[in-house]
């Protein structure tokens, strides 16, 4: 893959970034080699609105797509476009919607896209081999992309409920005490097992109705790690039998402000409380460290100001980008080195962490002719 880009952190942002402290107040020096590094990029000769959706595990190509064109590209790691085929509506090959939940490359070089009750199994050219109903449906607020499969070996992890179980009584009780975590063969369906959302969870602690998201999910070194994104621990789970081993407390600092349930009787009180609360991003790992991200939060004063019958509107798109800053943390094992800001916002997929931006870069001060996607990690000097 092209070097295209090795951009670290400059001293002066370091010792700034390094100076913010860390929680186990060890000495500033244990940590002032850290920088997260622009380690690599992948340039596309293309001009729309690309999403990363997916990437095979050796990072040999990339699976993105274009919401302007509803097209599909597969790209190699030199940037080179293999493929760009719209498979939306109706067709032979196409998944007969204009809307899809997931996307994903198998171990086998296939690839599976789910949409609301049906999977469809194409090649690696996109020619479609298999069609077939799913009895389960997966949770997620999130079309077009959604994290909520994981698909690992022969297994998939996903957030999901069986198709002919009571979606008002799940709806209601926010799926406490049903086994939404779930661990089923890709072949046949067959379940291999399932649990209920952790005990320690600000979802079965503080019950009620959260901007419930896709779980968060990282495989690697054979376990499973899950975060939700309204509870500031890390899960790791050991497969197949998805049982809980322990737990990773991210212990966020005073620019977390912990999410509630919203309050049903309010209008539109679910997205004034993504203003106000912060919500976890984003975790990977690199060079044998965990990095974890999540999103600050707007003053509660400053949200109570704005009218409470709509959203959307200019003052509510203005405090809300205010506001969106992001905060960092890096662990090594299970003990936090050091969190702090920084004027990046990454996403994560798989084991690759990257963003459409370099540090400091702004998406409306930048203009390119071509789309690129930097990726990050950390490193030490």
């Amino acid at each position: 893959m092209k070097n295209l880009f090795v951009f670290a952190i400059s001293g002066l942002l370091l010792s700034s970034l390094f100076s913010c402290g860390s929680s186990d107040k060890q000495d500033k020096a244990t940590f002032e080699n850290f920088e997260l590094t622009i380690v690599d990029s992948l340039q596309i000769d293309h001009l729309g609105k690309l999403y990363m959706i997916d990437l095979k595990e050796d990072q040999s190509e990339f699976l993105l797509y274009d919401i302007l064109t509803n097209e599909f590209l597969r790209v190699n790691k030199k940037g080179e476009i293999l493929q760009q085929v719209n498979r939306t509506g109706d067709g032979k090959d196409n998944y007969q919607s204009d809307y899809f939940l997931t996307a994903q490359y198998l171990d086998s070089g296939d690839i599976l896209i789910e949409t609301f009750g049906q999977q469809f199994i194409y090649d690696g050219e996109f020619n479609l081999k298999e069609k077939r109903k799913t009895p389960y449906s997966p949770i997620t607020n999130r079309i077009m992309g959604s994290t909520v499969n994981l698909p690992i070996g022969k297994w998939m992890f996903s957030s999901i409920f069986k198709t002919e179980d009571n979606r008002e009584s799940f709806s209601e009780n926010f799926g406490l005490g049903y086994p939404l975590l779930s661990l089923y063969s890709i072949e046949d369906f067959s379940m291999l097992a399932r649990t209920e959302f952790p005990a320690e969870s600000q979802m079965v602690l503080n019950p009620g109705s959260y901007n419930f998201d896709s779980p968060l999910a990282v495989y690697h070194n054979g376990e499973l790690y899950i975060n939700f994104s309204s509870s500031p621990e890390i899960y790791v789970y050991n497969l197949p039998s998805m049982e809980l081993k322990r737990q990773i407390s991210l212990q966020p600092e005073e620019n977390y402000k912990q999410n509630v349930p919203s309050d049903p009787n309010e209008n539109f009180g679910k997205f004034f409380n993504r203003i106000i609360y912060s919500t976890y991003e984003g975790f990977n790992f690199s060079n044998g460290y965990l990095i974890a991200w999540y999103k600050g939060g707007a003053p509660k004063e400053e949200v109570d100001e704005l009218p409470r019958n709509v959203v959307g509107q200019p003052e509510f798109q203005a405090l809300q980008k205010k506001y969106e800053k992001y905060y960092y943390q890096i662990f090594q094992d299970e003990n936090k080195l050091w969190e702090g800001y920084m004027d990046v916002k990454l996403e994560s997929i798989r084991n690759l962490m990257f963003s459409r931006l370099k540090i400091g870069e702004k998406e409306d001060e930048v203009e390119k002719d071509y789309e690129v996607f930097y990726f990050y990690g950390v490193n030490i000097d």
